[in-house]
């Protein structure tokens, strides 16, 4: 084997090792040096290294993921908003809301006041108060998925797309302008967590070879309801709930047996999270 590749390759290794200590320990003290140590580089030249194969800082990685862990907490826990920002490496509450501010263009307090509402008000009367979505029925066709299963939080399914992206890209078979999917395979209101699971992967042509450690998923084609769900992943139940509990009911449609997906359709790497628009498909007959 090439040895510029064998070396590359344990890079690759390397630098996942880092993103996955980021995504498990966002509290902790995620200095540069100490992210280098993880990886097993020189500090001389580990930035570089890291942005070659991951396409953005580790700085920027680090900061994404503790606002990404911190607008989940507020979504699904009553944790004090204090306690939370220093969950996620954030002590001091005005460094916290200054930089959620600058990911959801909103304060944490009002970021969980706005959702509290909407799901009180949702439960409590017809008044619509989520996003609204105009379902679209498209047929698609089937798509070749190159990817890995991911275990456990659907929250956290974005550790599994970065190092899925990382090993496409080490191995010289990503796409120019790469569409990424998730499919869920569980349902997270009646399934334990540690149980869900679900496929991070990238959409490929059939004659690409596999790289080692990574899977292949053959995702049906055929009719789908879909909906555009327009800001942070942290809020994509909304459209699930519009699809199910919104727009099913009334429809003739019925469900084909298919996990839903997801295809999203602009970067977290390069995309504000109020702008990230994803694409959910509810596959009917």
């Amino acid at each position: 084997m090439n040895e510029a590749i064998t070396n590359w390759s344990k890079y690759q290794k390397r630098i996942r090792s880092v993103i996955e200590y980021i995504h498990n320990h966002p509290g902790e003290s995620l200095s540069s040096d100490r992210l280098a140590d993880i990886a097993h580089l020189s500090p001389y030249h580990w930035h570089r290294i890291y942005k070659s194969i991951t396409g953005e800082s580790a700085a920027a990685t680090v900061k994404r993921c503790r606002m990404h862990n911190a607008a989940a907490a507020l979504l699904r826990t009553d944790t004090p908003i204090v306690e939370i920002g220093a969950s996620v490496g954030y002590p001091e509450i005005h460094s916290f809301t200054r930089t959620f501010k600058q990911f959801y263009s909103i304060s944490p307090g009002k970021f969980r006041e706005a959702q509290t509402e909407a799901n009180t008000l949702e439960q409590e009367s017809d008044v619509e108060v989520v996003q609204r979505y105009d379902v679209e029925i498209k047929n698609k066709p089937a798509a070749y998925l190159i990817g890995s299963w991911h275990r456990g939080d659907y929250m956290t399914i974005g550790l599994t797309f970065e190092s899925v992206m990382a090993q496409c890209a080490m191995s010289g078979i990503m796409p120019e302008n790469p569409q990424t999917m998730g499919l869920y395979l569980s349902d997270p209101e009646c399934t334990d967590e540690p149980a869900l699971r679900s496929f991070a992967g990238i959409v490929m042509s059939a004659e690409v070879a596999v790289p080692a450690g990574l899977e292949v998923y053959d995702y049906p084609g055929g009719n789908f309801a879909a909906v555009t769900h327009h800001g942070p992943y942290a809020l994509l139940s909304q459209g699930y709930e519009w699809l199910y509990y919104k727009w099913l009911p009334s429809s003739e449609a019925s469900v084909r047996d298919q996990p839903c997906s997801e295809v999203y359709l602009n970067s977290p790497l390069e995309t504000p999270q109020t702008e990230l628009l994803t694409e959910i498909c509810l596959p009917i007959e």
